[in-house]
């Protein structure tokens, strides 16, 4: 369990039995794999996710926390697949600082590895979850894979609208964020207002959240990222500092960064790579990118400042407060 929450005892220890209930899933795997899934799942981050279900399941009287523990374990599980995909569009060989399951097995088990955790997050759907059953959770797993397909067909374009970009994340992220808060809130099956603001306050953040992973495959460190920097203009993804950039470029009639990526093959070589995180830096992509970021901020803050239950409000504040300067 990450020492992110050791200031949260309560939801810490709920959080291990998220943890428990995901190891004691995957480890029905048979075979080679068996091991290697679950060293996938014991490697987990900051468990977001889950952390943001517990959370809003108490925005009620109903006693829900057996099943917001089985909603947490659902939505990481799709989550964890989703970075077993994700690695295998990026071509990554390690992730948080350990290799990925792409690196172990190549790109057809892996993705078989990533299906076989969808798999086991829909049978971990009851259906008798309140307010939460599985067609919410497959339509959050669709709008998720069409964004990653979105993406996939377009690797090497690098000349996309940031309209196109926000949709993306909003599918690739924001839609399990989304998930989340609705999914904790629905649980206690109060006002329909209550679940679509918390609805709204997940949206938010995972925009920010995804918006601000971007910004650190520009800004970050190898070391505490756990993955190497510009490895997405170097796998041919368009991200929201570039696009800026390149936009900016455009409005100042200058066209070096566009000229430099145009002529590119991929993957992108080191020494472009270099140059075009420079340019973006330079024209104010990163800024920019970051201004957005923290509109997203502001506008999950202001739904969460009008939720009714102070001890939610603390935990969601104390925990935009806390991400404010992370370092995936």
């Amino acid at each position: 369990m990450p020492s992110f929450w050791n200031d949260e005892p309560i939801l810490q220890d709920q959080l291990k039995q998220v943890s428990h209930t995901i190891e004691h899933t995957v480890s029905t795997a048979h075979g080679f794999i068996r091991p290697i899934l679950l060293d996938h799942v014991q490697g987990v981050g900051k468990m977001l996710r889950p952390a943001l279900v517990l959370i809003t399941s108490q925005l009620g009287d109903h006693e829900v926390a057996e099943d917001a523990i089985r909603v947490g374990s659902i939505i990481e599980l799709i989550h964890l697949a989703s970075l077993v995909h994700d690695d295998i569009l990026d071509s990554a060989s390690q992730r948080r600082g350990k290799s990925t399951i792409y690196a172990k097995l190549g790109a057809k088990q892996a993705v078989l590895a990533g299906d076989f955790l969808l798999a086991k997050a829909l049978l971990l759907t009851s259906g008798k979850e309140r307010g939460m059953d599985s067609r919410v959770v497959s339509a959050a797993l669709s709008r998720l894979c069409e964004s990653e397909l979105d993406q996939d067909a377009g690797v090497g374009n690098f000349f996309i609208s940031v309209p196109t970009y926000l949709r993306r994340i909003a599918g690739k992220t924001a839609s399990l964020f989304a998930l989340s808060c609705y999914g904790g809130a629905a649980l206690q099956e109060g006002p329909a207002i209550q679940t679509m603001r918390c609805h709204r306050i997940g949206y938010c953040m995972g925009m920010a959240f995804q918006i601000q992973d971007d910004i650190l495959d520009y800004s970050g460190s190898s070391a505490t990222l756990g993955k190497a920097t510009g490895n997405d203009l170097k796998c041919g993804i368009p991200t929201l500092p570039l696009l800026y950039a390149l936009n900016e470029e455009r409005s100042r009639g200058s066209a070096e960064l566009a000229t430099l990526l145009s002529q590119a093959s991929m993957p992108l070589k080191g020494r472009s790579v270099k140059r075009a995180l420079e340019l973006v830096h330079a024209l104010g992509g990163v800024q920019k990118a970051q201004n957005l970021a923290e509109s997203y901020q502001k506008r999950a803050l202001k739904d969460i400042e009008n939720l009714e239950n102070a001890e939610v409000r603390r935990q969601l504040l104390h925990l935009f407060a806390k991400l404010s300067g992370r370092s995936l």
